[in-house]
């Protein structure tokens, strides 16, 4: 049975049908034993049967007495009476009939009503669907025509127990045997919810978690229970005992999980998952059990005692023996998942092979996806070049498969809006307009009194069918996309240099991909309907709408050549150009309007590779953030750094071109370094879990009575189906546990996870060296404003080894400014503000890293162990060289060629400290080791580790080879001469020669050809503009062309003495300083 399909309608498929069993496969039942009650606890009823039954790989056990056989027997015999009931001659709706199922036998179709005698039970009426032949048909046949052997209830043996002497016993346990084999014969019994009772069976019983035994049953449960308040009256006053009511579910025991649904409609109404606090009380002789884990303690009554223990015993042999290390009290790191050994993780660097594996893995979908992002724009194009037409794009690949039944669930980062431009309204409306069914969106916290309003959803993760994640630093929105190129510019084959002074409203000078696509598709048009007119350079032909029949149409709309939606509209008439002469068309050769066309094929072909980023992807944070985010390809068009003065318009409802929001030919974009990773098996189950327990929290918060949210339910970590396609990434072979930042707010849980700061402490304990890439460094030492321990484990561990005089280094990357909008000459308060507290961090100040070392080894010799450096590149814009910083937006450490950490939490107390923002990492240690060098001795590295911190040195070193491709084949950081000459980074002769040494002559070539900031030449605000009085670069051209020769790869020094002399606090009565210190920190 589909597992989907637990989040179908499942009160369609209950009765009548049998459908919710396995396919093909028989319900074996046997009473095995009788057992008198001598107690006389139960004089009417003083048998108790235990009844064994088996479906397939299912098998389960359940004690009845002879009452329960006569509830079911009269059930049934209301049931079959009903079958015989006349027709209604009026609208079956006035009766509060509803259709049931569709898959019934011919002769019948079934339909549910409620009445008062029985909780479900059915008539038969026409089934106006079917087949004019099966109309006819069943016009001659009534409600009685049913088969016998259909409709035939088994012999019911109705002497009352009491009246049963012990010598009749054994006779009167084979009677309600034979009974109950003969019922579950009948298709038409086997399926009736009295049946489904009787067996301790429901919808769900066979589709949750299929390989693990299930313990179900009816119990009362108590409403209420969660550790954290969920409405506002709860916090206030305790008002919430009032409210407080006893409700009839059903309960399903599973191996990592609890849930109950409400039994009139089979709908899931609460999850309960097992964690390491999970506890079960009973406190006998007693009928009532509380259930407890992180998130909720359940009050739910059993009717009986010894039904309580039964219920005790079931979780616990889950919880002790199925739960896959989930319940351990002394997980490692004290995260809420255990590491996974014999797993397989992969890296990716740069956002471009990682945007390719998320669609791939997407496309292979066969039940659901889960998605979580800090910002998430629907119109991202996942596979670029872009030869497909918007085939890739992320919000059509996420409505194709919605379409295909897979279930899309995404979790938003509901922002501040004055204070973060996201969107994320827009993105939540787009993604379910698109399929209002398959496709769910939910944003969290609301904003509301007792919410929080500093913290951040910050976590990035996509889930695949539960088997496959990704886990890192890239968030699915505008500029992530990069890869070892890192370029620039992205001006496009024809685009034409447009002067920023030119009038506003002139119509802009589109690129060939703008125009050469939608001419070859006219033309091929024209040429379809005979209209093809010589086209010249400065007349394009217009696009006439193919008739509704033609190939041209059809392919339009399958996606062959392109979408013909609003958002692309390649074929729409070019404003501006005249109308074809259809006489001068028909006189025309047509072999000249083939070559035509050839040629413009061509030239799309050549325009398919012109432009990477299109519209708002096109852009630069720091330059100028992104705005009207709900218009994806228009907005004002910035021409000049700070400036809007001079843009071009584009009419908000004219989409016919993709609009940028930066003038290509005047301003570069930012380039984007970023890290992820994937991981598949029982390593991706524990991403989704956090998934889950995050969705399942974020709906009792906003949808706890919505039925069009569901509550998810996590995969069996028994299931062995972890096989990985052919035709996807090879991983490599590791032990693999995913970490998190989360607590109340975040997660609704009771107790802090900082499980991703524990796992950076005890890293950074190891032998030879460490490298890390981060967004921030802020981390401090005896700071009772910042209190992650980052920096105070790193001066430990230099320490130490400086006194055990041992070869050890730290490399740290991270971004040369904060990415905020601003300018640092302009005293941007937020830049200013970011800045203060990482160089507070680093070597400003009494709690800093380098002040600590200065004291503890002397003043001087921290540079033996550490070094800070950032990123920045080249190019040409218009024949004229121009630099800008690649930023760096990684989450990463990687030490001793063994151990990695990837995630989404910053070196900072928002990330570390849990209490604040949410977030996911995971942790690879290696289990597959070669031989390499560190320290100059031999030593094992792993691969996993090893060739990732290969990859990124060669990349900042300028050691890629000129064929690189992203792929293996043209670079094996294990293989290649290049990444062997990377191996042994402990050294001093690396750490001095290649690395110090490449750094500082890159930032040496940079300050002198372009004068840029940051530079350790400025020492305060005023010294910016006299330092950039004479680049290089503008007064001679051709020398600084030569100086830039001489850089290598993208390293360049982090400046510790920029702007020292300076105060970076913001200024009184700014929003900067109004702002709580934590917000920054």
């Amino acid at each position: 049975i589909p597992y989907m399909s637990i989040y179908g309608s499942p009160s369609r498929m209950i009765v009548g049908v049998g459908s919710a069993y396995l396919a093909k496969t028989p319900v074996k039942v046997k009473i095995t034993n009788v057992k008198h009650d001598v107690t006389y606890r139960h004089p009417l009823n003083p048998n108790l049967y235990t009844i064994e039954l088996s479906h397939g790989q299912f098998s389960w056990t359940i004690y009845r007495r002879y009452k329960h056989f006569i509830e079911l027997h009269e059930k049934l015999w209301t049931y079959r009476a009903t079958l015989k009931l006349p027709l209604p001659s009026k609208s079956l709706h006035c009766y509060g009939i509803f259709t049931l199922s569709t898959t019934a036998p011919l002769y019948y179709s079934t339909h549910w009503l409620r009445l008062s005698t029985t909780r479900v039970s059915l008539i038969c009426i026409p089934n106006f669907n079917a087949t004019k032949t099966h109309r006819h048909r069943r016009k001659r046949q009534t409600s009685s025509s049913v088969p016998k052997n259909e409709s035939k209830i088994p012999r019911f043996p109705k002497t009352p127990e009491i009246w049963v002497s012990g010598e009749d016993l054994e006779n009167r346990k084979e009677q309600l045997n034979l009974y109950l084999k003969s019922m579950l014969r009948s298709r038409m019994y086997r399926g009736h919810t009295a049946t489904f009772e009787f067996f301790d069976l429901n919808f769900f019983s066979f589709k949750i978690n299929a390989r693990i035994q299930t313990t179900e049953g009816v119990i009362n449960k108590r409403s209420g229970g969660h550790k954290i308040s969920l409405d506002l009256c709860a916090r206030c006053c305790n008002i919430h005992d009032i409210r407080i009511k006893w409700r009839t579910r059903w309960f399903v025991v599973k191996d990592t999980f609890l849930a109950y649904l409400d039994p009139t409609q089979d709908k899931i109404k609460g999850v309960l998952l097992f964690d390491a606090v999970l506890n079960v009380l009973h406190q006998a002789p007693s009928s009532k059990l509380v259930i407890s884990n992180i998130s909720r303690s359940l009050n739910v009554d059993c009717w009986t005692d010894r039904q309580a223990i039964d219920w005790k015993r079931a979780i616990e042999h889950s919880y002790n023996n199925l739960c896959d290390g989930l319940t351990s009290p002394d997980i490692r790191h004290s995260s809420f998942a255990p590491p996974r050994e014999d797993c397989y993780a992969h890296w990716f660097v740069d956002g471009r092979s990682y945007f390719e594996a998320v669609a791939d893995a997407i496309e292979a979908a066969r039940e659901e996806v889960y998605i979580t992002d800090w910002w998430l724009t629907p119109e991202i194009y996942m596979k670029r070049p872009i030869t497909h037409g918007d085939y890739w794009r992320l919000d059509k690949l996420l409505k194709r498969k919605a379409a295909e039944g897979v279930k899309i669930y995404v979790q938003l980062y509901k922002e501040v809006e004055m204070a973060v431009g996201l969107d994320s309204a827009y993105t939540k409306r787009t993604l379910v307009d698109m399929h209002p069914t398959n496709i769910r969106v939910m944003r969290h916290p609301d904003l509301s009194p007792g919410e929080t309003l500093l913290w951040a959803h910050h976590e990035k993760i996509v889930v695949v069918d539960q088997t496959v994640a990704f886990i890192g630093g890239i968030d699915l929105c505008y500029g992530r996309w990069d890869d070892q190129k890192h370029l620039l510019t992205d001006i496009g084959a024809d685009c034409t240099e447009v002067d920023a002074t030119e009038e506003q409203g002139k119509p802009r000078v589109p690129s060939v991909q703008q125009t050469s696509t939608g001419l070859a598709f006219a033309m091929f048009g024209q040429m379809t309907v005979g209209l093809v007119e010589q086209v010249s350079k400065d007349q394009a032909p217009p696009v006439p709408k193919p008739p509704p029949d033609s190939d041209v149409e059809e392919k339009q709309e399958s996606g062959c050549y392109g979408s013909m939606n609003e958002a692309s509209p390649l074929l729409q008439q070019t404003p501006g150009h005249y109308p074809v002469d259809e006489s001068r068309a028909t006189e025309v050769d047509p072999s000249m309007h083939l070559q035509q066309y050839k040629n413009l094929v061509n030239k799309v072909e050549h325009a398919a590779q012109a432009k990477l980023w299109i519209g708002k992807d096109y852009n630069n944070f720091i330059l100028k953030d992104l705005s009207q985010l709900d218009d994806p390809f228009g907005g004002k068009l910035l021409t000049k750094p700070q400036s809007l003065k001079t843009h071009r318009h584009t009419p908000h409802n004219d989409k016919t071109f993709h609009t940028d929001v930066m003038d290509r030919t005047k301003m570069p974009r930012m380039p984007w370094h970023d890290i992820a990773c994937m991981t598949y098996g029982k390593p991706a189950r524990d991403a989704a879990r956090h998934f889950i327990q995050r969705w399942n929290y974020t709906k009792i918060q906003k949808a706890k009575k919505g039925e069009h949210i569901s509550f998810l339910l996590p995969k069996s970590y028994a299931d062995d189906a972890f096989n990985i396609p052919k035709d996807w990434i090879r991983p490599e072979a590791v032990r693999a546990n995913v970490l998190r930042s989360s607590c109340e707010w975040s997660a609704g849980i009771s107790e802090v996870d900082r499980s991703i700061q524990n796992a950076y402490l005890s890293a950074i304990e190891q032998q030879h060296f460490i490298y890390i890439e981060n967004q921030f460094f802020i981390s401090c030492l005896r700071d009772v404003q910042v209190r992650n321990q980052i920096c105070t484990a790193l001066v430990k561990r230099i320490v130490r080894a400086h006194r055990n005089k041992k070869a050890f280094r730290v490399y740290v990357v991270m971004p040369l400014l904060p990415g905020f909008e601003g300018d640092i000459s302009g005293k941007s308060q937020a830049i200013r503000t970011v800045l203060h507290w990482q160089y507070k961090s680093i070597n400003r100040g009494p709690s800093s890293l380098f002040e600590e070392l200065n004291k503890e080894i002397g003043a001087g010799m921290a540079w033996r162990y550490i070094s800070f450096c950032g990123l920045r590149t080249h190019s040409e814009l218009m024949g004229k060289p121009i630099t800008e910083i690649i930023y760096v937006h990684s989450k990463m450490m990687i030490v001793d060629d063994r151990l990695v950490i990837i995630g989404s939490a910053n070196i900072n107390d928002r990330s570390m400290s849990g209490t604040r923002d949410s977030e996911v990492a995971m942790l690879v240690e290696d289990t597959q080791f070669v031989d390499s060098i560190m320290a100059e001795q031999p030593f094992k590295v792993g691969v996993y580790a090893s060739s990732l911190r290969r990859r990124c040195f060669a990349e900042h070193l300028g050691l890629l080879p000129d064929d690189y491709d992203g792929t293996m084949a043209t670079f094996d950081p294990m293989t290649h001469e290049n990444g062997i000459a990377l191996q042994d980074v402990a050294s001093e002769s690396f750490f001095k020669e290649v690395w110090t040494k490449t750094s500082a002559v890159n930032t040496t070539v940079y300050e002198k050809v372009f004068c840029c900031v940051p530079s350790d030449y400025v020492r305060k605000l005023a010294d910016i503009a006299n330092f950039q009085r004479n680049p290089l670069v503008e007064s001679d051209g051709e020398a600084a062309t030569t100086v830039l020769q001489k850089i290598k790869g993208y390293l360049v020094l982090l400046p510790l003495l920029f702007l020292i002399d300076e105060d970076l606090t913001p200024d009184a009565m700014t929003k900067e300083a109004i702002a709580p210190t934590d917000l920054w920190t």
